[in-house]
This record gives structure tokens, C-alpha cells and sequence, in this order.
């Protein structure tokens, strides 16, 4: 099933209480949040994530799930903003796939906006279970997800252990 808020939005607490497990794609972080807010969605997926629906999601569909995440959602510059809070942390997606990305998750640590960050490659996903229970899935290439944190003024990349799933 397929949820579009831009056509005849379905009885939304019937649709989303009905799954087992939900899968949220990439596209405008603040954007999909606010819309999710006014239709009040955002507590929709609280309720179910826990009764126990698994979510899941690529770029903005995990940034989401996150207390905060770097987000591309302006044309000028990576922010970082509040999301759902689901889960623990701040998160980065496309790690390694966009050049501005690490640079600024190394300013973000250097300016105290977070202490810490997870964050993934592209081809990598971060399965994480109960909040403190974290795999790096790779999906191809050799590519990982990390908590990323400052060691003086180094950057420090803690690889999660890998789980790889070749196609």
C-alpha cells in the first residue's frame, strides 16, 4: 500500500494501525514531517512503532525516525533539525555519497550541536533494535554505517559490526 497526501488522504489511523511494517522513502525531511504533523501522522506512527510495527526507510524515510538528522531539505546548506525522536541520536544519511556530508557532520561536532551522530553510505543501512542494538547492513560495495564522534579535533568513525546482503 502506497500513502499519498497529495490525493483523497485514506482514514489514517485505520491504515497505519493495520501494518506489520512500514517503509518511509527519501524526498524533503521538514517537508514530509510538517505534512505528517498537520495530518497528525507523526502520532499515528508513534502509536504503532510501539505496539510494534517495524519502520523502516532510505535518506529523509530514516532520518525521520531519529530525535534530529542532517538534513538537505534547503538548496544552501546541510541543517540539522528535529525529527520524530523514535529513536536516540542524530542521524546522517548519504555519508559518503554527497562531499558536503562529513564536513559537516565534523562542524555539527565542533559546534557542540550534537555530541554524536550515526550515520550511513550510500548502499548501507543502520538496523537498530530496542535503541542500543545496532548493524551495518550492506547492501553491495563494501559500505558501512558509523557513530561518528570527535577524539580531540579528530573525527572518529566507529563501524557497526557489517551484516552483508549481496544481490
Amino acid at each position: 500500500m502506497h500513502l499519498d497526501f497529495f490525493h483523497r488522504t485514506p482514514d489514517l489511523e485505520k491504515l497505519i494501525l493495520e501494518q506489520d511494517a512500514i517503509f518511509v522513502g527519501g524526498g524533503n525531511t521538514k517537508s514530509m514531517l510538517a505534512v505528517w504533523r498537520d495530518w497528525g501522522l507523526d502520532k499515528l506512527l508513534k502509536t504503532a512503532y510501539d505496539n510494534g510495527t517495524v519502520m523502516s526507510g532510505v535518506s529523509a524515510g530514516a532520518n525521520c525516525w531519529f530525535e534530529r538528522a542532517v538534513v538537505d531539505s534547503w538548496a544552501e546548506d546541510l541543517k540539522v533539525i528535529d525529527c520524530l525522536g523514535f529513536l536516540e541520536g542524530n542521524y546522517c544519511p548519504h555519508y559518503d555519497e554527497e562531499p558536503q556530508r562529513r564536513p559537516s557532520v565534523k562542524k555539527f561536532l565542533e559546534e557542540g550541536t550534537f555530541n554524536s551522530c550515526y550515520a550511513s553510505e550510500g548502499n548501507a543501512a543502520l538496523h537498530v533494535k530496542n535503541n542500543n542494538d545496532f548493524i551495518s547492513v550492506d547492501f553491495g560495495d563494501d559500505k558501512n554505517s558509523y557513530e561518528v564522534s570527535l577524539a580531540g579535533n579528530l573525527v572518529n568513525e566507529e563501524a557497526f559490526t557489517k551484516v552483508s546482503i549481496r544481490p
